[in-house]
């Protein structure tokens, strides 16, 4: 093989690939929204005042990551849902439990697909730009 030889095709199915950043979103999805615990106590301010700025910096720049940085402050509300569970009896069946669970499930739809679009696809440049 000369050192002026094109580079040779990725080798591999991109079902495969599709599958393992399936499984990457799924991952690091779980592990941002297990990382709101973080957010109990004083803290708070500075993590959201952070995620949001950094949510507007990305969106300026017409980046997916803005998504994820917009949704982790709303993960919030499935740690609020999780503490009322455990502290206060039959708040599972209150209108507040249903508001925060669905508060941080759009928190998560908001964080997976921010990773889904920002994530490489497998693709490579040479696909994007149509050479």
């Amino acid at each position: 093989m000369s050192p002026y030889s094109p580079p040779q095709p990725a080798i591999g199915n991109p079902r495969d690939f599709r599958f393992m950043r399936a499984a990457l979103v799924l991952i690091l999805s779980a592990i941002i929204a297990a990382s709101s615990i973080l957010m109990v106590g004083p803290q708070i301010i500075v993590i959201v005042l952070l995620a949001l700025v950094l949510g507007i910096i990305f969106a300026v720049r017409r980046s997916f990551w803005s998504l994820v940085c917009f949704g982790y402050p709303f993960t919030y509300g499935l740690i609020v849902a999780w503490i009322g569970y455990h502290e206060t009896l039959g708040y599972e069946k209150t209108t507040p439990f249903a508001i925060s669970v669905g508060i941080g499930l759009f928190a998560c739809v908001l964080i997976a697909l921010g990773l889904w679009k920002s994530l490489p696809d497998g693709k490579g440049k040479e696909a994007v730009s149509g050479n």
